[in-house]
């Protein structure tokens, strides 16, 4: 019997024993009737053919559940009919590098403006040899990385982010963290990253927290998690922004920690 696991890798690309050597974010900009090249380098870094299948799927980002990936669903930023390249099965040979190439045909619709975005799956399993777990077991591994493809169309507008929902998460093993939920909703994607001031009950500024930019896309929400776990009990005054493009939310909150 052959078993198969599928691991998806979304944001690290040096897993698997196929590697992408230039990332799994790929962001372009252009205007209406553009074409925009780009290119995928991969390399199988083990000493066994890597058998590689390159498909297309949609994501769908919202605020009420995670992203998700589908091949049926699509939605109005997507940039899936833009897309041109092959959607081919290949085999990369031992330590072999490949340069995929593609390109995105931005449609000429002056009325086009925002982030639209797809992604790019490359699933890669070994077609030669199967690890023998025992007499009647296989286990045959497949590695499915999503590559990101965000395209910027015309002009950006103004950062239009704002908070959704800030909580205090404390569990049973003194784990505390500050749970935070930004919203988007202008029409392209922003990179958003969060700062924490803390002050305590004196004004004295005991602590300082940066998350990392996480992409917010349009019409969706992004969870962003600060740990708090080495402030003692007390009460705190903190400073909550958000900055985008060098534009800035901010808001002030109360912290009381048992």
């Amino acid at each position: 019997m052959v078993t198969t696991a599928l691991y998806v890798l979304l944001s690290s690309h040096s897993y698997a024993s196929i590697v992408v050597l230039n990332g799994l974010t790929h962001v372009y900009s252009g205007n209406a009737g553009d074409r925009i090249e780009g290119e995928l380098i991969l390399m199988n870094t083990t000493d066994l053919p890597q058998q590689i299948t390159f498909k297309l799927n949609d994501v769908i980002f919202s605020c009420e559940t995670n992203r998700f990936f589908t091949d049926t669903v699509s939605h109005k930023q997507s940039s899936l009919p833009w897309f041109q390249g092959s959607l081919m099965d290949k085999v990369l040979l031992p330590k072999e590098q490949f340069v995929y190439k593609y390109s995105i045909q931005i449609p000429k619709d002056q009325s086009l403006k925002g982030t639209y975005w797809s992604a790019l799956m490359i699933e890669a399993t070994k077609p030669v040899k199967e690890e023998q777990l025992t007499t009647n077991i296989q286990l045959d591994t497949k590695i499915r990385y999503a590559i990101g493809l965000i395209t910027n169309v015309n002009q950006k507008e103004n950062v239009n982010i704002d908070f959704e929902a800030i909580s205090l998460n404390e569990d049973i093993d003194t784990v505390k963290s500050l749970k935070i939920g930004i919203s988007n909703t202008s029409l392209f994607m922003e990179g958003v990253q969060l700062s924490l001031e803390i002050y305590d009950s004196k004004g004295f500024k005991v602590g300082e927290r940066k998350s990392k930019r996480e992409m917010v896309f349009p019409g969706a929400c992004q969870q962003y998690e600060l740990d708090i776990s080495d402030l003692e009990k007390g009460e705190y005054e903190c400073i909550l922004t958000a900055d985008s493009r060098k534009e800035f939310i901010g808001t002030n909150i109360n912290l009381s920690v048992q």
